[in-house]
């Protein structure tokens, strides 16, 4: 069996063993225009791994150095920008940018909280109703996969107190509630199940 720590050293891990393999796979290629085609691919792959910048043109470039680094500066290739190169000193793994999220509540996660919060500034009425016990039943969800032991009428009515910074009351009755938590948290049975040969 083969083991990450016995293959060739990632220049660049934050891309992935795949994407250099095929930057070596493209430095083989002696036709310059399927050298040119393949580098071009791999960009796009390697595109899907960043996360998207408002400056396309600044993460192409970007890009573009990158597969120049991950060849050692040898891919012979018609770059749109010219190739920044940096030396030993100089080369530092890129930092791939996450979103730097942390909801007042992890189990439920940022969507749930926003629609709180959205929730809180709509005007009272049906469809505010309507809305709350929407979002009561993802909650349910998500607090049953959580933790299935706390998952209560009581729990739910201040989570949401709470994630609304106390503007919004559940105003829904106990036995309401539990249905929207049995419909939620009751997953359906497979239609038909194959039969195993014997």
């Amino acid at each position: 069996m083969e083991y990450n720590t016995t293959r060739e050293r990632l220049i660049l891990p934050d891309y992935g063993r795949n994407i250099q393999n095929m930057v070596n796979h493209a430095m083989t290629l002696t036709d310059r225009s399927q050298r040119q085609q393949c580098a071009e691919t791999i960009i796009k792959l390697m595109a899907e791994k960043v996360p998207q910048q408002k400056d396309t043109e600044e993460q192409l470039r970007m890009l573009w150095d990158h597969l120049a680094l991950i060849s050692g500066y040898k891919l012979d290739v018609d770059s749109p920008y010219p190739i920044n190169i940096k030396t030993d000193q100089q080369q530092t793994k890129p930092h791939l940018d996450y979103p730097d999220q942390h909801p007042t509540l992890r189990h439920y996660g940022v969507t749930i909280e926003k629609t709180a919060q959205a929730l809180a500034e709509m005007p009272e009425g049906e469809e505010k109703q309507q809305a709350t016990e929407l979002l009561v039943a993802q909650m349910a969800k998500s607090l049953a996969v959580w933790n299935k032991n706390i998952l209560a009428p009581q729990k739910l009515a201040d989570d949401i107190h709470q994630l609304t910074n106390g503007r919004v009351t559940l105003n829904i009755t106990p036995q309401r509630i539990n249905s929207l938590i049995l419909a939620a948290t009751t997953q359906a049975k497979p239609s038909a199940q194959k039969k195993k040969k014997k």
